[in-house]
């Protein structure tokens, strides 16, 4: 029961989206929306999702927009975007038995985009979840 309290007492703060006041990208590199948390190799779909939002001012251009779980940058696209204030959220969304991960960018009057990894993520233990935004040029 160690794995799933430790990941039931992570996911309950994780859920209350974590605001994070952020600067913006640029041409001196990638932002990052992360966070590192400890889950249980066996999670139901009534568990609670994982989950890490901020606040990000981004200049118009095209990114290059990767989910990240550890090492690894996939999904990713390039999206083009209009400068201005976006959400950045960030979810490993509980399934029986394995997790999704959905990234979102939404801006006041713009359609939320969504990049989203549907594969079934069988993880446990600690891991890095998240995705990065990088400017193109």
């Amino acid at each position: 029961m160690g794995k799933l309290s430790t990941f039931a007492a992570a996911a309950a703060s994780a859920t209350a989206l974590v605001a994070l006041a952020g600067a913006p990208a640029d041409a001196a590199g990638a932002a990052y929306n992360t966070r590192q948390l400890t889950l249980t190799a066996n999670p139901t779909a009534g568990m609670p999702n994982a989950c890490v939002s901020r606040q990000i001012f981004l200049a118009t251009g095209t990114y290059k927009w990767s989910q990240v779980l550890d090492g690894a940058r996939i999904p990713s696209r390039e999206i083009y975007l209009a400068a201005g204030t976006y959400t950045w959220d960030d979810c490993l969304v509980t399934r029986d038995g394995y997790y999704n991960q959905y990234s979102h960018l939404t801006k006041a009057g713009s359609s939320t985009a969504t990049l989203a990894d549907t594969s079934e993520l069988r993880l446990s233990g600690s891991h890095t979840f998240g995705s990065e935004l990088a400017p193109r040029f």
